[in-house]
């Protein structure tokens, strides 16, 4: 967990590099995309672990500790603790603000709010085909799952009739003992 929040730092650390370095030399926001994408991720992955407990930065969370003597506390509960993920919140926030400024500045004021609307649009798109995606799937394994319960409930049937006829013929075969049967049996 401290190395997933760490990368999601990092990886916003880089992305914020890259988004400086090409930003006066690039054409369109599509030479930037994916360290845009790569900071954006990085505020996912920080976002997606703030409902759990966790340490952030091994050295910075052990300084705090030490500092509010809070080294006893449940994990998640200590002031260190939530100062460390606070921290990091503002650490993501900072490189986004400062990517906002960059883009809006060299494409246009707005430009940042665009690209968060079309993201927005195009994830809540992906969550409905998703949906249909998985509800289409499980439909199919219905079906899937119903045909062949049909086939084996026939197929029941027709061996339970033919050994009813075998059946039948032995019985018949039985009494019958030396007598002259007609041709089928």
């Amino acid at each position: 967990m401290v190395a997933e929040v760490l990368a999601g730092i990092a990886l916003a650390k880089t992305a914020v590099t890259g988004i400086k370095n090409l930003i006066d030399t690039c054409n369109t926001v599509h030479d930037i995309t994916h360290h845009v994408d790569d900071l954006l991720k990085a505020q996912d992955q920080i976002a997606a672990k703030k409902s759990k407990p966790q340490k952030g930065n091994k050295e910075w969370n052990i300084h705090l500790t030490q500092q509010f003597k809070d080294g006893d506390a449940f994990e998640g509960e200590s002031l260190s603790d939530v100062t460390a993920e606070v921290i990091e919140q503002k650490q993501i926030e900072e490189a986004i603000a400062h990517t906002r400024r960059v883009i809006n500045r060299r494409f246009g004021q707005g430009t940042w709010d665009e690209i968060m609307d079309l993201r927005e649009k195009r994830v809540s798109e992906n969550k409905i085909k998703r949906k249909e995606a998985l509800k289409a799937y499980k439909q199919k394994q219905r079906q899937r799952i119903d045909f062949w319960y049909k086939l084996l409930i026939e197929t029941s049937k027709g061996a339970a009739i033919i050994i009813f006829a075998l059946a039948m013929y032995g019985y018949i075969a039985s009494l019958a003992k030396g007598q002259n049967l007609p041709w089928f049996w």
